[in-house]
C-alpha cells in the first residue's frame, strides 16, 4: 500500500468542510451560525429566521452604524443605544391658511431608555406621497409641532404636500414617522 502525501491546503479545506456540513445540513427554514469566530467572539444577533453568534471571518473594524444595529470590532452588538424611537402619531391639520403638524414627544430610545435633548427633523415633498427623505425641510425643531410656512399646500392643487418627521438625539436620527399630507383639488362645475 502506497501512502500519498496531501497538501496542507487540501487538508485544511477538508477540515473546514467537515466543520461546516452540520450547519449546512440544518433544515426547517431556520439557520444557526453559532460556530467559531476567526476573531474570537462576538455577541448574538438575531432577527427573522437567522441568529448569528460570533462572526466567522470578520476582521476588527471601528464602529459602523446602519438601520437599527451597530457593528463594532467586526461584530453585531444589537440596537443602537440612544437612537430615538420613531414617531407613530404624526397628524396634519389646518391652522388658519397653513398646515400644522403635531405629534407626541419622544422621550425614549429604541431600547426604552430615557433620552434628552430630542429635536425633530421635518421632511416634505410636493406631489410625491411615497418620497424618500433626503434633506430636511426643517431641522432642529424643539417642539412636538411644526407649522409649515408655505400656505400654498392648502390652497394650490399643484402643491399637495406629504410629510415625515424624525426624532433626533445625540446625532442619531429615528426611523420615519407615519406619513401625512395635504390634498387640495379643484371642483369643476358640471351638468346642464
Amino acid at each position: 500500500m502506497t501512502w500519498r502525501r496531501f497538501s496542507p491546503h487540501i487538508l485544511l479545506f477538508l477540515a473546514l468542510l467537515a466543520l461546516t456540513l452540520p450547519a449546512l445540513a440544518q433544515s426547517g427554514g431556520s439557520y444557526d451560525l453559532s460556530w467559531w469566530s476567526v476573531d474570537g467572539g462576538g455577541d448574538e444577533s438575531s432577527g427573522g429566521d437567522f441568529a448569528l453568534s460570533g462572526s466567522a471571518g470578520q476582521a476588527d473594524a471601528g464602529a459602523l452604524t446602519g438601520g437599527d444595529f451597530e457593528l463594532t470590532g467586526g461584530f453585531w452588538h444589537g440596537p443602537i443605544t440612544g437612537r430615538p424611537q420613531a414617531i407613530t402619531d404624526l397628524e396634519a391639520s389646518k391652522d388658519g391658511d397653513k398646515c400644522l403638524l403635531t405629534w407626541s414627544a419622544i422621550p425614549q430610545d429604541v431600547n426604552g431608555e430615557t433620552i434628552g435633548g430630542v429635536t425633530y427633523n421635518v421632511y416634505r415633498a410636493l406631489n410625491d406621497p411615497y418620497f424618500t427623505p433626503a434633506t430636511p425641510y426643517a431641522q432642529g425643531v424643539t417642539d412636538a409641532a411644526y407649522l409649515d410656512p408655505d400656505a400654498s399646500v392648502l390652497s394650490d392643487s399643484s402643491s399637495n404636500a406629504s410629510y415625515i418627521v424624525r426624532a433626533v438625539s445625540a446625532g442619531l436620527e429615528a426611523e420615519d414617522s407615519n406619513r401625512v399630507g395635504t390634498f387640495v383639488f379643484d371642483l369643476v362645475p358640471g351638468g346642464p
